[in-house]
């Protein structure tokens, strides 16, 4: 619904919230009023965006802040933020969790890659640290995994062990993990074509 003051469009609410708001057609308002309606309208809009967002894919509360303050303002967002994490849609715990499963499983990030993701997109390092602690990863194990699968093609050439190599580097991989695991690739095929 759209709403006019004194014959010129001021905001726009949808018809749930007017009919609960006790105003009908013809009311008059002070100025007060119509600022404390106002900020409710804003509120309800944001918390609206807030829902819309996370129906989406999961954010972190301060990915989620970012989002909704750009447009709505810090109050609305912080508002908006607080109601979606008391009715349970937004977690943290429970977000960073899934970013560690899909950055390890999908990306084969190391965990100082996936830490560094996390706080990154503003999990906090506790929390980070938690989701990490939960998941078993072997780096060595990780990096032949994309020596053999998703670098093997690469691996042919210096200029392409150097890019596979700086690859590797930023997901996380240290230098001598990163070094240990070519140099067995590298033994590993030369065995194969002996």
């Amino acid at each position: 619904m759209h709403i006019s003051v004194d014959g010129e469009y001021r905001f726009t609410v949808d018809a749930d919230f007017w009919y609960l708001s006790g105003y009908s057609d013809g009311d008059e308002l002070d100025e007060d009023a119509l600022t404390e309606l106002e900020a409710h309208i804003k509120a309800r809009r944001c918390f609206n965006r807030a829902l819309n967002i996370l129906a989406r894919r999961e954010h972190s509360e301060k990915e989620l802040f970012d989002k909704l303050s750009r447009a709505d303002g810090a109050d609305a967002a912080a508002a908006a933020v607080e109601r979606v994490k008391l009715l349970g849609y937004l977690d943290d715990s429970r977000y960073a969790k899934l970013l560690v499963s899909e950055l390890s499983e999908r990306k084969g990030m190391s965990r100082r890659g996936i830490l560094q993701e996390l706080l990154r997109r503003g999990v906090d390092r506790e929390t980070a640290e938690e989701a990490l602690g939960e998941t078993e990863l072997d780096e060595h194990d990780k990096i032949e995994m994309l020596l053999n699968g998703k670098y093997r093609s690469r691996l042919s050439d210096e200029k392409g062990r150097r890019q596979v190599m700086n690859a590797l580097l930023r997901l996380g991989y240290s230098y001598s993990q990163v070094r240990s695991a070519m140099k067995d690739y590298e033994t590993e095929s030369d065995e194969e074509v002996c």
